[in-house]
This record gives structure tokens, C-alpha cells and sequence, in this order.
């Protein structure tokens, strides 16, 4: 009888010696990995807001944004899905400004599209989309595309001797040196025309109305001098 019960307790003692070695159980569907910080839903990012030649602009994360080649472009701020998140980082790539050697934060930043961002550092290496990428908590959490846009001449309009004349890409100004001529409007696809420059320039045996932004002449009308 003694040596029966002796059995038992053995058996019991082993069996609860397994069950204390046994793994862990692994949840159903789970890795057993802890998440990354850029895979959790409050670290998205919810949207940007960027001020664009004085006028703002909200922009959904995934989205993308037009600017014209010479707008001045300033990251105002960046908002995840968990509002209580804090945004650590907002990288324009390719902006080649001061703070690329000190905390490399965008926000807050005068950019001039014409002059601060570089060309190789584009999505496709020709200088007409970047990136602007927002972190928190260690990983990238969205990204927002910025297209640059070249400035465009829609139409002129003159008042050429009291009457209006409308004047668009691929036509010729006929004009005799007797005619008085003034600029009435000028469309482009700038917001407000902003640094929007033209002049007449003087070639040899013809004359040119010629349309710059930032340095990049975008546009030239033909001048035909006619006899009086």
C-alpha cells in the first residue's frame, strides 16, 4: 500500500516539474515581437499645414502639394492621429539649409523652392517632387509629396494706343515706335504673381517681352516692329 502511494506522489511531483518547464503561450496572431514604434496607430501621422507664400494649406497625410518653382515654402506644423504624441522630426529631403547641421527639424522655415532645394536629393533626381517625411517616437510615422510646378505664362493683356490687346504664349506683338503701350495685366500660374519679373530685352533686328522667377526666365513674346 506504502509503495502505491509513494508511485503516485512521484508522478504528481513530475508532472508539475513539465508543466513549470513548459514555453510560454503565444497569443493567436501575434509574433511574439514587440511592435515597432512607426507600425503603432498613434504614431501616424493625421496631417501637415504649410504656409505658402502667406497663404496656408492642410494637407492630409499620403497627400501631395503644388508649389511653383520660387515659392516660398514654410512647414508650419505636423499633427499625428494621437494628438498627445509628439512630432519629433520633419524633414524636407533635399532642403539644403542651416539646420542640416544642427537638429535637422524643417519646421519653421523660410524655403525658397528656387534656390534651397537640391536637385539630386528629388524623388526621381530631376528636381520636380520631394519628400517631406515626419517622425515620432523613433520611426517614421507618414509622409507628405511636394511638386514643383514651373511658372507658367497664361496671358498678357496691353492697352496698345487706348485699346486692349491679348497677347498668349506663342504670339507675336506687332508694334510701330509710335505706339504707347502699357501692361495691363499679366496671368500666370503664380499665386499673386509673386516675384514675378518681365522686361524688354533688345536683340538684333527684333525685340523680346522675356518673364523670370527666381533667376528662370519662363517665358519670352516676340516684338515686331512695324513701319508707322
Amino acid at each position: 500500500m506504502n509503495r502505491k502511494i509513494t508511485c503516485i506522489k512521484l508522478s504528481l511531483i513530475l508532472t508539475a516539474l513539465l508543466s513549470s518547464n513548459a514555453s510560454p503561450a503565444v497569443t493567436s496572431g501575434s509574433t511574439g515581437s514587440p511592435a515597432k514604434a512607426g507600425d503603432k496607430a498613434e504614431n501616424r501621422l493625421d496631417s501637415l499645414v504649410v504656409d505658402i507664400n502667406g497663404e496656408r494649406k492642410k494637407v492630409d497625410a499620403g497627400g501631395s502639394l503644388d508649389v511653383v518653382f520660387g515659392d516660398l515654402v514654410t512647414i508650419v506644423e505636423a499633427t499625428l492621429l494621437d494628438k498627445s504624441v509628439q512630432v519629433e522630426l520633419v524633414d524636407l529631403v533635399g532642403f539644403r539649409g542651416a539646420n542640416s547641421k544642427a537638429s535637422g527639424d524643417d519646421r519653421g522655415w523660410v524655403i525658397d523652392t528656387g534656390r534651397h532645394l537640391s536637385k539630386k536629393r528629388s524623388v526621381a533626381g530631376d528636381g520636380k517632387q520631394y519628400k517631406i517625411q515626419v517622425s515620432g517616437q523613433g520611426a517614421v510615422s507618414g509622409e507628405v509629396m511636394l511638386n514643383i510646378l514651373e511658372p507658367e505664362l497664361l496671358a498678357i493683356e496691353l492697352n496698345v494706343n487706348g485699346s486692349v490687346r491679348k497677347i498668349q504664349p506663342g504670339d507675336v506683338l506687332r508694334l510701330s515706335s509710335k505706339d504707347m503701350v502699357r501692361v495691363i495685366e499679366i496671368r500666370t500660374n503664380v499665386r499673386g504673381n509673386e516675384n514675378v519679373k518681365y522686361d524688354k530685352i533688345a536683340k538684333k533686328g527684333s525685340n523680346e517681352l522675356r518673364f523670370s522667377r527666381g533667376g528662370r526666365i519662363f517665358a519670352r513674346i516676340p516684338i515686331e516692329w512695324q513701319m508707322p
